[in-house]
């Protein structure tokens, strides 16, 4: 974690890497996740393996992202995201 503020009630497991992130109270970061220059909504579940601040079109896609490259994770987003990933594999 390099250069970034978590509120109480935050977990991160093994393996997860924050860069220049603000986790809002209540988060939990799955092991292997990447993120980078993002700000987590309260009560947020970010899912292993999930990577944020690498690609700046993908972001833009998938979460709100600010002309500096700032993205914002809400629930709901990774709920869609979620949604159009199983649609996308067939299950």
């Amino acid at each position: 974690m390099r250069g970034s503020l978590l509120f109480t009630g935050t977990r991160v497991h093994l393996g997860a890497q924050l860069e220049e992130a603000v986790v809002l109270p209540g988060v939990e970061v799955a092991c292997s996740a990447q993120l980078r220059k993002v700000i987590v909504d309260r009560g947020v579940r970010i899912p292993e393996g999930l990577v944020v601040g690498e690609d700046p079109d993908l972001d833009g896609q998938r979460f709100r992202r600010t002309d500096s490259g700032v993205c914002l994770i809400t629930q709901p987003m990774l709920d869609r995201l979620a949604e159009v990933t199983r649609r996308a594999s067939g299950l």
